[in-house]
């Protein structure tokens, strides 16, 4: 496992109302960091971090989600 020093890991977090795009931004940062080979939509159902049947059903994030790049 790899290992980070301290003063080198950043952790953020995305709040916005509904439809603001906070989704979006996780897919787009997830594509361009590699973590995924393909930019997920919520409209077609398939981003990383949507995955339960009640968000994809209704294209809406629901609960909490965390993503991970280096």
């Amino acid at each position: 496992m790899k290992e980070y020093a301290i003063d080198k890991i950043r952790n953020i977090g995305l709040v916005g109302h509904g439809s603001s795009g906070k989704t979006a931004l996780v897919e787009a940062a997830l594509f361009v960091g590699k973590v995924t080979s393909r930019l997920g939509s919520a409209d077609t159902g398939n981003t990383v971090t949507d995955y339960a049947d009640d968000e994809i059903t209704r294209k809406i994030s629901i609960g909490l989600a965390l993503g991970h790049l280096d």
